[in-house]
């Protein structure tokens, strides 16, 4: 059986497990506690040699990187999520990079510098956070007009781009980043997130987020 490992936060390994879910894979789930540092165990090191999660272990078969594991799976487990044609596939993989190279990064940038920088004890990085900001005022626009063209982020179909997105957004009402000026991203990101494949992952992220660690932001109004 595949073995994802993860933690309930980590939006690269919830991209995976709506990869998972949506095809309908069985799959163990085993939540690394990164404040307790199991990823940097002996045991985990052996999953994944530089020590962060997500990580996969397919009966035996080791391999790291949300990415590339989304694209393994995808390739092990054929379906319309990734086409097989070399020009459809290549505008996928153009849009999972951009989701994860873009808005990933930007999201991660606001996300650990308002709140998971205290969890590690660290200072807050202002130019980083500012950063962040001007990354999604500046690559939000170009997911709407992508979306104002197609149904999903690379073509009329649904793909693995969409997962990279979705988990790369899912924190947006957490950094209180409004998606009003960006009505068709508004409304896919709605729609997919009443899909089977999400509610299975969880309802959502700010309830993930005030589960896990809310407790310890109490003047948070989430």
């Amino acid at each position: 059986m595949l073995t994802l490992y993860g933690t309930p936060l980590s939006s690269p390994a919830n991209k995976i497990r709506f990869l998972l879910n949506r095809l309908g894979i069985q799959y163990e789930y085993k939540t690394i506690n990164l404040a307790a540092r199991q990823q940097k165990t002996p045991e985990f090191l052996k999953i994944n040699p530089y020590g962060k999660v997500p990580a996969l272990d397919d009966n035996g078969f080791k391999l790291a990187e949300s990415g590339t594991i989304l694209r393994y799976l995808a390739n092990k487990y054929p379906s319309s999520l990734y086409p097989q044609k070399l020009e459809e596939r290549a505008i996928v993989e153009q849009w999972m990079d951009f989701a994860a190279n873009h808005i990933g990064i930007a999201t991660s940038k606001v996300m650990y510098n308002t709140f998971f920088h205290q969890l590690a004890g660290v200072s807050k990085d202002e130019r980083s956070l500012k950063e962040g900001f001007l990354w999604l005022n500046a690559y939000l626009p170009i997911l709407e007009q992508q979306l104002s063209q197609y149904t999903y982020i690379a073509s009329s179909e649904l793909s693995i781009a969409d997962f990279g997105l979705l988990a790369a957004l899912d924190v947006i009402d957490l950094i209180k980043v409004d998606l009003s000026p960006y009505p068709y991203l508004q409304a896919w990101r709605q729609k997919l997130m009443q899909e089977r494949f999400y509610q299975a992952c969880h309802s959502s992220y700010i309830a993930v987020f005030k589960k896990y660690v809310g407790p310890l932001f109490e003047d948070l109004a989430i």
